[in-house]
């Protein structure tokens, strides 16, 4: 338990370092989450676009799916400020061998990794997710309990939880090929799965959704919960996350057994 607080320590230090070295040019960085902002209502439209020149989405109305797409933006946003930098890296440290040096660290290698991906970039996207999220609980005149809330908390904690877990195998990832470029780019791809309702898939896919790939946690769950409160079978999502990260974690320890110095 220490040592899972001294790396929360290490990855508010990584923070601070990070956006100190962002606000040396203040306007630039203001500008830039700014920017952030104003893209990120591009979501937003082209889902209004969606919704109002098809059928939409089945289950949901338009007011829900705006509600949907400030959860959506809100996850993204707070997943890519704690771990956008990861990426870059894990690559670099493998290419280089500097990995060499964290395995002499008393705390666990992939905690420091973990804790190395800040970026302020994306604090445009979780502004834009939470003024969403407000204006759709209030257009929606949804009635929120603490119970909600706090089970609405949860599940996106979890969600981030699997984000690590993601993390912790595309490093593993890295550390086997070494020089896999575009890995990151089809494990976003492959995530996208998530960031639309479950209801537009097969049984099946909501099946493995919900349960062995949990996706559904990230967005569907928590704006399910803001709308029309916990359903037990909900739950199965947060046994099955904790698994899925379980297992990134033993991956882990089997990778860093076959690791030799400088990826070779």
């Amino acid at each position: 338990m220490i040592k899972i607080f001294k790396l929360f320590q290490l990855f508010f230090c990584n923070s601070k370092l990070t956006l100190a070295r962002g606000m040396e040019y203040r306007f630039d960085f203001i500008l830039g989450t700014i920017m952030n902002l104003i893209f990120s209502s591009v979501g937003p439209i082209f889902q209004y676009l969606i919704f109002t020149q098809t059928k939409g989405f089945p289950g949901w109305d338009l007011g829900q799916i705006i509600l949907f797409q400030g959860v959506l933006l809100f996850v993204l946003g707070l997943k890519n400020t704690i771990w956008a930098n990861l990426p870059q890296y894990v690559t670099r440290m493998v290419r280089r061998g500097d990995l060499d040096r964290l395995l002499l660290k008393p705390y666990s290698s992939i905690g420091i990794i973990l804790a190395s991906g800040f970026s302020p970039d994306e604090f445009g996207a979780i502004i834009a997710g939470i003024i969403l999220m407000v204006y759709s609980v209030f257009n929606l005149n949804l009635h929120l309990n603490i119970l909600n809330v706090i089970m609405f908390i949860v599940f996106i904690s979890f969600g981030l939880l699997l984000f690590m877990a993601m993390n912790i195998i595309y490093t593993c990832v890295v550390i086997m090929l070494v020089n896999i470029g575009r890995l990151n780019e089809i494990m976003e791809a492959f995530s996208r799965f998530g960031q639309y309702p479950l209801d537009i898939y097969s049984k099946i896919l909501r099946g493995v959704f919900m349960t062995i790939i949990p996706f559904a946690i990230w967005v569907y769950i928590p704006s399910k919960i803001l709308i029309s409160g916990l359903n037990a079978n909900m739950l199965y999502s947060l046994a099955f996350c904790i698994l899925f990260t379980a297992l990134s974690l033993k991956l882990w320890g089997r990778c860093l057994k076959h690791y030799t110095s400088g990826g070779g």
